[in-house]
């Protein structure tokens, strides 16, 4: 026979689970709260917002995302109040009672923090919390939270959690130090705890199926921004959090992706399906990583008047912006000038979304895989690679030479890159101390002068790359910068999300660096001395967060400048080239156009080929093709577009016509990131052997 006192036991017991029903019904609302102002303030760079149904589908599928999340937050109070049915320790309740309450209140605080920070996430990289969030911690720490306290309001984000947390502290407080619950008769708070279970379970699942509710159920629609209403930032931010865990500790790509035992197979059809048969290698013969040697021609001119190569990384020097150009609005501050004189490729794009991934696929001529980290960050931080640019015009005769606006801390910088064949690698710390800078480095007008005075002063060729950092949030400009006019236009102002006067902020630091640039090349091909001198125009990626984008224009999404200026010698005269390339194909490309007879490695290639069909790849799972536009998704193991062009131009794409074999396109994707997986873990075998013999000999 059950004691009344243990009657009462489960009667408080039952009345603690009803009040956590009030709670959970009450963060339903403030997570649907949360969905809606989403889909509010972002709702602007969906096509398919004047769907209503979709719309719908979309929060009610959000709901099994919400249920999932709420009660795992939860978990605790409700794992603590179930074992009081069988712990008989007296002050066991009232002790559970003060821990729900305060764990509570702490889950309420993380919620309402994650919230606020996804929408600034949001904003910038158009997406929930996801992966990259953790690289942020990579970056110079002291200059992130700089920027975060100078753009967003953080001290009212924190005062009103303060304030709201304070509140429903006192009010939790009130719900759950209720005792008394005599009224309940035995059977009903039986059937109460029983039930509530049973709903526990489902509402954590989420999902009937074999599988709980995940990332890949969220995909309901061919709308990207529907897509990413469903899920709520806490779930998203989880689910970064364990891809950040495997990510750490995954196996490489290529034995991820059915080649552990067949690897030369997928070596030598990418070769022939990146490269073309016109560009078979030297010796595909002696190893996989041969499949990828090439050889520049041979030219005589080259060998007795080597040029200066320079290239230059402009930090967020998106393309798109370049084509609202007027009197009224002069972004580029003459550097449409330059790009008439020049080589343009006009339809080229970043290999990654983040700077340090671009800025490797450059230096080392190889694409940003999928899911992982960067090679700074990685084992193959300490090691040379065969495939490094610089070790190109080192072997040749050059000095080398990367020079960084900002801490060589950054991303390991100091460790990586000196590995990469540069003689010479500088960062803000080689600056004079008084020279003006940012949070994030000096001011891009020195960074220029510094890189001129080692052109002036050098008696041997040089090879150089430099980095700015100026537009880069916060955007601060120095005092002394005198704008030209940047008025926006209405059909500018028609395509920007967000505050215009936060897009103008970003626009004055793109025409503060635009006008430094043209001052650094003005400088470079008036002056007799350095007239022969290479100089290559990029950026590290497009603007973030400012425009709206649709599926249908996925190019300009992730469309940067390349242009090349040189000497009338090397280039004959200026033109336009429309065929699409990335980061990777920057080195083949400066190889062939600077270097007699040199042997390269390289996974990119040279997009002064006409003959070589149109092949760029992006570390989003984008495949860009003459006919089609692939986005494979890896983490979910779907396709999230498949398009084909509208017209010849290649600006603007639509649902394909006629049939495409989409397995056939990922299949290719995927040989062309395993090869280069392979590549690196074959390097670093090399390699890392070689330094520790090294090492016992020392």
């Amino acid at each position: 026979m059950i004691s009344i006192d243990y009657h009462q036991r489960l009667a408080n017991i039952s009345g603690q689970i009803t009040r956590l029903f009030l709670l959970i019904i009450s963060l339903f609302i403030l997570f649907s709260f949360n969905r809606f102002l989403f889909f509010s303030l972002f709702s602007d760079s969906s096509e398919g917002t004047n769907e209503f149904f979709k719309i719908l589908n979309g929060f009610l599928l959000g709901i099994k995302y919400d249920s999932a999340t709420i009660i795992y937050g939860l978990s605790i109070p409700i794992l603590l109040f179930y074992l009081g049915i069988v712990i008989p320790v007296k002050k066991y309740l009232p002790m559970c009672s003060i821990i729900s309450k305060i764990w509570t209140t702490l889950i309420l605080f993380l919620f309402l923090f994650i919230f606020c920070i996804d929408v600034f996430f949001y904003e910038f990289y158009q997406d929930h919390l996801n992966i990259i969030f953790f690289e942020i911690f990579e970056d110079d720490t002291q200059a992130v939270i700089n920027t975060i306290l100078k753009n967003y309001p953080v001290f009212e984000i924190v005062t009103g959690l303060v304030i709201l947390g304070s509140v429903v502290y006192y009010l939790l407080g009130k719900v759950f130090y209720h005792q008394n619950e005599n009224s309940i008769k035995p059977l009903k708070h039986i059937g109460i705890l029983g039930g509530s279970f049973i709903v526990f379970a489902i509402m954590a699942r989420s999902s009937f199926g074999l599988f709980p509710i995940g990332m890949m159920d969220a995909a309901y629609t061919d709308d990207v921004f529907l897509n990413k209403l469903a899920p709520n930032p806490v779930f998203t931010f989880e689910k970064a959090i364990e891809a950040r865990i495997e990510q750490k500790n995954a196996i490489p790509f290529w034995r991820r992706n059915k080649y552990k035992d067949d690897i030369q197979s997928a070596f030598s059809k990418t070769a022939e399906y990146f490269l073309g048969s016109d560009e078979k290698n030297l010796d595909s013969t002696i190893t996989t990583n041969s499949y990828f040697f090439q050889k520049s021609k041979s030219n005589e001119h080259l060998k007795s008047n080597p040029p200066h190569v320079i290239i230059v990384m402009m930090e967020g020097f998106g393309s798109w912006i370049l084509d609202y150009e007027s009197g009224e609005f002069q972004i580029s501050c003459g550097i449409s000038d330059w790009i008439n004189k020049s080589i343009y490729f006009d339809h080229f794009i970043q290999a990654a979304g983040g700077s340090i991934y671009n800025l490797t696929s450059t230096i080392l001529s190889i694409p940003a895989i999928p899911q992982t980290i960067p090679l700074s960050q990685q084992k193959y931080s300490i090691i040379s690679f065969e495939s490094a640019l610089a070790e190109s015009y080192r072997r040749n005769g050059f000095e080398t030479t990367f020079v960084y606006g900002g801490k060589l801390s950054w991303q390991r910088l100091s460790d990586f890159v000196p590995h990469q064949g540069f003689d010479h690698v500088y960062g803000e710390g080689d600056f004079d101390a008084k020279t003006p800078q940012t949070d994030w480095g000096v001011y891009d007008e020195y960074l220029f002068q510094f890189v001129f005075n080692i052109l002036i002063n050098s008696e041997t060729p040089q090879f150089i790359v430099l980095f700015t950092t100026t537009n880069h949030p916060p955007f601060d400009l120095p005092p002394s910068f005198d704008s030209p006019p940047l008025e926006m236009s209405d059909s500018l102002k028609t395509i920007i999300r967000g505050n215009e006067a936060i897009a103008l902020k970003r626009f004055a630091a793109y025409q503060y660096t635009s006008c430094y640039l043209n001052q650094f090349l003005n400088d470079i091909y008036t002056n007799e001395k350095l007239m022969n001198t290479v100089t290559a125009v990029t950026a590290d990626h497009n603007f973030q967060g400012i425009r709206n984008y649709s599926s249908k224009n996925i190019l300009h999404r992730f469309r940067i400048p390349f242009f090349i200026l040189a000497p009338e010698s090397i280039i004959s005269q200026p033109k336009v080239i429309p065929t699409i390339g990335s980061h990777v194909d920057i080195s083949p490309t400066l190889i062939n156009l600077t270097l007699s007879d040199a042997k390269y490695l390289s996974f990119g290639r040279d997009l002064l080929n006409s003959n070589l069909e149109i092949i760029a790849v992006n570390q989003n799972g984008v495949l860009f093709l003459p006919d089609h536009v692939l986005w494979y998704d890896y983490q979910l193991k779907q396709i999230r577009h498949l398009l084909s062009w509208k017209t010849q131009d290649r600006w603007e794409l639509e649902p394909p016509t006629k049939k495409v074999n989409s397995s056939e396109l990922i299949q290719r994707l995927t040989m062309y990131y395993s090869v280069t997986s392979f590549y690196l873990e074959d390097e670093w075998n090399k390699k890392s052997l070689s330094l520790t013999i090294k090492k016992e000999k020392n």
